[in-house]
């Protein structure tokens, strides 16, 4: 399994290699907002680079979330879980003559 893996991050990195040696004499110019932030002759590799590694910024903090929220209902499906077992061992305990006298009291 890990040389699967392995050869799919081979493949993404040589593709990944291959735009960016494709695109290296592209340029271009950003306009941030208003026309006061403006960036021109810019390389378009170093653009691309720059919102994947915003864009891995935001799943990070994104993720982060997720998995406090997941780790919530763990731990709370896991004090049910306690809860329902200490219910069965008390039920386990209760002998069949006390339910038959509760059912004639009835």
């Amino acid at each position: 399994m890990w040389v699967l893996r392995m050869l799919l991050l081979l493949i993404v990195v040589v593709v990944l290699t291959g735009f960016a040696m494709v695109n290296s004499g592209e340029r271009a110019t950003i306009t941030l907002g208003t026309a006061a932030l403006t960036f021109s002759n810019v390389p378009l590799v170093l653009l691309l680079f720059e919102a994947f590694v915003l864009g891995a910024i935001v799943w990070f903090f994104v993720s982060i979330g997720h998995e406090i929220s997941l780790r919530r209902i763990i731990r709370r499906q896991k004090r049910e879980i306690a809860d329902l077992n200490q219910e069965t061992a008390g039920l386990r305990h209760i002998s069949l003559d006390e339910i038959d006298e509760e059912e004639s009291v009835d």
